[in-house]
């Protein structure tokens, strides 16, 4: 059998597309799959699953290249014989890919009840099997040789394997853009500078149950800047690394991490999916919609619907005591 999965979004969109990839894989064992997804979900996606043989991609920024792309995409799929096509896009300009295709189709359009989509998307599934679906969160892998590599780098940066590890993500998915367009992300997803520096000071300064706390934040080149000015309004306590335009690491860094400070973003549905225990700021927008799709005993959700001030209207000793009610409960489940 050979089933297509679709989801064109970004990080967190392809994320929380893995529960359902799990669903079918679970339903055909011996199914190829071949995913499409933005470049970025192929970064995600390549060592998923032995079972996916491709992943096709198309890059919708750009008008010649999505054009581009889009011709190329008609001739694939038509030139392929699916026995089912799954789209987790509720996009019609993407499932119009598929309006000449004799597969049989099964795409997520529209909810009538809040529930999280991850969710919507396993119910998708199971429609469709004539098994019981068994209940999947988001999973990801992790590469044992990234993960000996980040071991490595942290022994380099003092970083014992004792110590716990809170990694704090202070941007979004086009931060750096100017535009109006990005107001309202800055207002519902930037913690201020100075609250960052300052739970990272309180931080570095305490230990539980003998473990030091070491904050630690890793962004890509273009974000750099800012994390050098909240490593300096920490007075230096916080470690800043330069991450890559690719997963591997940067996913064994979170895996190793033993909090994700974050808010509504892809490396917070990456930390999900990986386990890892997650403080995540949200404003003006639905958690139980799209937040971490994990065991609830390991996230936490701060929230702020300030129009004006979003999240930067919640305080650092809120946040302070979560992260350490966190990483408490989190030494439960990851000792270690």
């Amino acid at each position: 059998m050979h089933i297509l999965a679709v989801r064109v979004g970004r990080v967190g969109d392809t994320v929380m597309m893995t529960p359902a990839l799990s669903a079918i894989l679970q339903c055909h064992p011996q199914a190829e799959l071949t995913i499409l997804a933005s470049p970025e979900g192929k970064l995600l996606l390549d060592d998923f699953h032995p079972n996916i043989k491709q992943v096709w991609t198309w890059d919708r920024h750009g008008l010649f290249k999505s054009y581009a792309d889009k011709r190329a995409l008609l001739k694939k799929i038509a030139a392929a014989d699916f026995d089912k096509i799954y789209c987790f896009d509720t996009s019609k300009r993407i499932a119009s890919l598929f309006d000449h295709s004799y597969s049989e189709f099964y795409w997520f359009h529209s909810a009538d009840e809040l529930k999280h989509s991850a969710r919507h998307y396993l119910d998708l599934v199971a429609s469709s099997c004539n098994i019981d679906v068994e209940h999947y969160y988001n999973f990801l892998p992790v590469s044992d040789d990234y993960c000996k590599q980040v071991d490595n780098e942290f022994a380099a940066l003092g970083i014992l394997p004792d110590d716990l590890v809170v990694m704090m993500h202070p941007t979004f998915s086009g931060y750096s853009r100017l535009g109006l367009r990005k107001r309202h992300a800055r207002i519902r997803k930037l913690w201020p500078v100075d609250s960052y520096g300052e739970l990272g000071k309180r931080l570095a300064a305490e230990t539980i149950d003998g473990r030091a706390i070491k904050p630690l934040i890793a962004l890509l080149p273009k974000e750099l800047e800012l994390g050098r000015r909240i490593v300096h309004s920490s007075g230096d306590k916080i470690t800043l690394l330069e991450s890559q335009p690719a997963f591997g690491r940067y996913k064994a860094l979170i895996a190793r991490a033993n909090l994700l400070l974050t808010p509504d973003s892809g490396p917070m549905h990456i930390a999900s999916a990986l386990g890892t225990p997650i403080v995540a700021f949200f404003s003006m927008k639905e958690p139980a919609d799209c937040g971490p799709y994990m065991d609830a005993s390991l996230f936490t959700i701060l929230r702020s619907d300030d129009p004006v001030k979003g999240i930067s209207s919640i305080d650092v000793d809120s946040v302070h005591e979560a992260v350490l009610s966190q990483l408490q409960r989190g030494m439960q489940f990851r000792p270690g």
